[in-house]
């Protein structure tokens, strides 16, 4: 009968550039390409059961005797009222932005161009914007000091606030209901993450939705059967190798994972420990890892295996550059990141 448990466990390593079973899973025209040595994987996890069901008895017993698989409850993982098909197209919809989302990431940190829509979808509740701006204001443009910057990506936005110190007021310029108007908003600093590790320069207090995104080339994606989000980091990393000369890496084998923002920023994922195990099947030796996940990447790191922990594209990018170099000493490890997180 099915039971009320989930079971995880590592799933494989792909290959980005090369594919699976000839079927590339990156693929990128309009643009000059450069061939690359390096290996760069995304990892998965496998899940066994659904939504609707868990596992038998049976296997949640062979589970819990086999230390690579992990059982988690049904109702840990989802609501009640969620059914599989509803996952399922969740996992895919998470799939397709995680894509969308590198590729602008991995575009911009190679010199490309993209443009797109930013509509707001509200403000914090007692922040900057709070009252100035509303949902579906789009941003137009922002106002610092004696320099107006047209805002035509998220790129655009996030350089111009990661350059302008808290408590600095900006004129934040906007189209509501098809009218321009303007706003003077002051910035705010960042709130420390879960590490104690306060992101640099300041924010609006605004959440943003992103539509009607223009791509300069072509880049397309050959996966199918994996969902979630968590491959976006190292799609806007192999899109970076490519687009750039030589071997970002080297001849190194790297495996990662991490959620990746339209600016740029790695967000933290689940699953981390069955996807280094997975890491390391595939013959690979270093992982990059989000630093919020480092709590959990300490002492469950297979042997043989380098963890570096990153927060941007940069630090991914500086990190597989380094390890293509042979010298690893200056990038930060996940024992580092744990030990600097203040004590809760």
């Amino acid at each position: 009968m099915p039971g009320s448990y989930l079971v995880e466990a590592a799933g494989p390593a792909l290959d980005i550039s090369e594919g699976v079973s000839g079927e590339k899973l990156l693929q990128i025209s309009g643009a000059t390409t450069y061939p690359s040595h390096t290996k760069l994987y995304m990892t998965t996890v496998s899940a066994f059961g659904t939504a609707s069901a868990g596992v038998s008895g049976a296997q949640a017993l062979y589970a819990l005797l086999d230390s690579e698989q992990e059982l988690v409850p049904v109702r840990a993982l989802y609501s009640p009222e969620e059914t599989a098909s509803q996952v399922e197209r969740r996992n895919a919809q998470a799939m397709v932005s995680s894509q969308d989302s590198g590729t602008v990431a991995g575009l911009e940190a190679a010199g490309y161009t993209t443009t797109m829509t930013l509509r707001v979808e509200g403000t914090q509740k007692s922040g900057p914007a709070e009252g100035k701006l509303v949902a579906g204001d789009r941003l137009t443009w922002v106002h610092v000091g004696e320099t107006r910057t047209e805002i035509s990506s998220f790129a655009s936005l996030s350089q111009l606030l990661a350059a302008t110190p808290p408590g600095t007021q900006v004129e934040v310029g906007f189209e509501r209901e098809g009218s321009p108007h303007s706003a003077l908003v002051t910035t705010a600093a960042y709130e420390a993450d879960a590490t104690g590790w306060v992101r640099p320069g300041s924010q609006l207090g605004i959440f943003l939705a992103v539509s009607d995104v223009n791509l300069p080339i072509n880049v397309t994606y050959g996966i199918e059967n994996v969902g979630g989000p968590s491959a976006g980091s190292m799609f806007a990393l192999a899109i970076y190798d490519r687009l750039t000369e030589g071997s970002l890496g080297g001849d190194a084998k790297i495996a990662g994972t991490g959620t990746m923002s339209y600016n740029g920023m790695v967000g933290a994922i689940g699953g981390i420990t069955h996807k280094m195990v997975g890491a390391a099947r595939s013959g690979a030796r270093y992982f990059l890892a989000p630093a919020l996940n480092c709590s959990e990447v300490v002492g469950n790191v297979p042997g043989g295996m380098s963890v570096f922990a990153v927060r941007t594209i940069e630090d991914s990018i500086a990190a597989t550059r380094a390890i293509g170099v042979g010298d690893t000493s200056k990038l930060t490890t996940c024992e580092q990141v744990v030990a600097a997180t203040p004590s809760s």
